[in-house]
């Protein structure tokens, strides 16, 4: 019997001890990276987490891997709309700004010269009549408040 009890209690004990609680990675002085159960006495470490245990069930796991495709496939898709209306956002400052440049340019000439001179679509050129031409400045003045910041 006590052969017995000899033979088994090695057994048992390589059979209780099972994982070791905590792991410890360190780099020596040559760079070498180690792993081990027990710190390092003269250097830092890093306490290591062990991994999570695997899923016993495998249709679940399969459908947790599903659901964390699905958050990454909405979460790029968030990210692709909000750089679309990012650009949007500054295609239309940009807009503004060329608008507000123009109004400006219109602002000045109809201020600055004497009788202002246009062109129509028909293309031949003729002068503004003063009513015309302060109802221009009243517009310009108007696109400048709209589109000047």
């Amino acid at each position: 019997m006590k052969s017995l009890l000899r033979a088994l209690l090695p057994l048992t004990l390589l059979f209780s001890t099972g994982l070791p609680a905590a792991m410890y990675k360190w780099v020596d002085e040559n760079g070498q990276t180690h792993y081990s159960q027990y710190p390092p006495p003269d250097r830092e470490y890093e306490a290591l987490t062990p991994p999570p245990p695997p899923a016993s069930d495998a249709g679940q796991a399969q459908q947790e891997l599903e659901q964390l495709l699905q958050r990454q496939d909405e979460q790029r898709q968030a990210r692709e709309q909000a750089e679309q209306e990012a650009a949007a956002a500054e295609q239309q400052a940009e807009q503004r700004q060329k608008a507000c440049a123009a109004a400006r340019h219109n602002l000045r000439i109809l201020t600055t010269t004497g009788r202002a001179r246009i062109t129509g679509p028909d293309g031949v050129a003729r002068y503004l009549p003063e009513e015309e031409r302060q109802a221009k400045i009243a517009e310009a003045q108007q696109q400048i408040e709209e589109y000047c910041d």
